[in-house]
């Protein structure tokens, strides 16, 4: 039977009525009281290319600190919302990338993650912003600048990692690095360490080198093996230093090896289980390996982080520890700002800041360094490859315990 044309009409607005209200109830449509508008935070950082084993933690990453940061009311009470670009790895793309979203005017660029691509945004944000952070420890930008850097330096990475092969003992050194850009920072790292006072028993028996898209490295490492070495660095991120460890494995060579902690991630180490060596040291940050430090506020912040990384099944590993802090910082600058704040506001508030607690340590902008951490926010931490986590082995700072 037909419904007549009244009750037909009827009919079409009672269902309209039901499917905004299921709409509105869903969040699709909007109220009498808009949600408030989100924050976005501009991210560039690699989730394809070589250095998208990084990048795409890193983004999984700042997901848990938008749920941490929103949970506790957001930015201002709005919602915090990290958007990601994808350099591809790529410097000239990180750099188009930079160049697109400065052009809106946004106070901050949170990235890029890797050397090659920081120093290629580095020069536009230097004098006029946005704050840029670079995830990365390997640049160094001027002080006073828009640009801030995660962690110690490369050169202090180094000497923190020599002076616990030197404690233990092991001063007959080889080393290998790749010829990209990180590999360069870490090469610089290693005269620097070589330089210091504290040192100078300790010898390099072999230093070699390897591009990142070479497939073996087996000459190299036959004059490592010949050098008769006590202990061998292995400074490069990625498949280059997969390929330098297979090749140890290969040879033969069951030493104590350093790596650099660009390869601090569990799923990598996980992949290269079959032919990484009985003892294999990293400078960490403190975040990474649980009892770094003492009871008090730095262990607090570490087991928030910990116990919101619990609840997303995920163990620490260096993507954590490279953008956790810097975001969280970020957030708390903003906090205390207000959203509305310019670069320059945001860049003298973050040169004044000495106090703030996060996951690797104390915070202090003072000397200069764009970074606000030294040396004494590292440990040597040893893989444990049964419980595929990392253990401290040594104090803050690199010195035996």
């Amino acid at each position: 039977m037909q419904l007549r044309p009244r009750r037909h009409r009827a009919a079409i607005a009672a269902y309209f009525c039901l499917v905004v209200t299921l709409l509105l109830g869903l969040g699709l449509l909007g109220s009498s009281e808009a949600a408030p508008r989100p924050y976005a935070m501009s991210v560039i950082v690699s989730q394809t290319g070589p250095a998208a084993f990084i990048g795409t933690s890193i983004k999984r990453t700042l997901d848990i600190v938008a749920s941490i940061v929103n949970s506790r009311g957001g930015i201002g009470g709005r919602p915090l919302r990290f958007v990601v670009s994808d350099d591809h790895s790529d410097p000239v793309v990180a750099l188009q990338l930079f160049q697109a979203l400065a052009a809106h005017g946004p106070p901050l660029i949170l990235g890029p993650a890797f050397v090659a691509t920081c120093s290629a945004v580095m020069p536009e944000a230097l004098k006029s912003g946005p704050v840029t952070w670079c995830l990365s420890p390997g640049i160094y930008p001027p002080s006073g600048s828009y640009v801030f850097a995660t962690g110690p330096t490369t050169d202090d990475t180094t000497l923190v990692l020599i002076r616990y092969f030197r404690e233990r003992g092991w001063k007959r050194l080889a080393v290998i690095t790749s010829t990209d850009a990180s590999g360069q920072a870490w090469d610089r790292g290693v005269q620097y360490a070589l330089n210091q006072p504290e040192n100078s028993g300790v010898t390099l028996v072999a230093r070699e080198y390897m591009h990142p898209a070479d497939l073996s490295v087996n000459g190299q490492i036959a004059r490592i093996k010949a050098a008769d070495p006590q202990a061998v660095l292995t400074l490069s991120a990625g498949t280059s230093w997969g390929t330098i460890m297979r090749a140890l494995s290969d040879a033969g060579i069951d030493l104590p090896i350093g790596g650099g902690n660009g390869n601090m991630l569990t799923a990598q180490l996980r992949q290269y289980q079959a032919f990484l060596p009985h003892e294999l040291y990293f400078p960490g940050f403190l975040n990474i390996s649980e009892h770094a430090v003492g009871p008090g506020p730095i262990r607090d912040a570490q087991q928030a982080l910990r116990t919101a990384l619990a609840a997303a099944h995920i163990k620490p590993d260096l993507a954590i520890a490279l953008a956790y802090d810097p975001a969280m910082l970020l957030v708390d600058a903003l906090q205390r700002l207000g959203p509305t704040a310019t670069a320059a506001q945001l860049r003298d508030y973050l040169l004044r800041e000495r106090g703030w607690t996060g996951s690797n340590g104390v915070y202090d902008f003072r000397d200069g360094s764009q970074r606000g951490l030294g040396p004494r926010s590292l440990v040597i931490d040893r893989w444990n490859s049964a419980d595929e986590a990392f253990t401290a082995v040594s104090r803050p700072g690199g010195f035996l315990k």
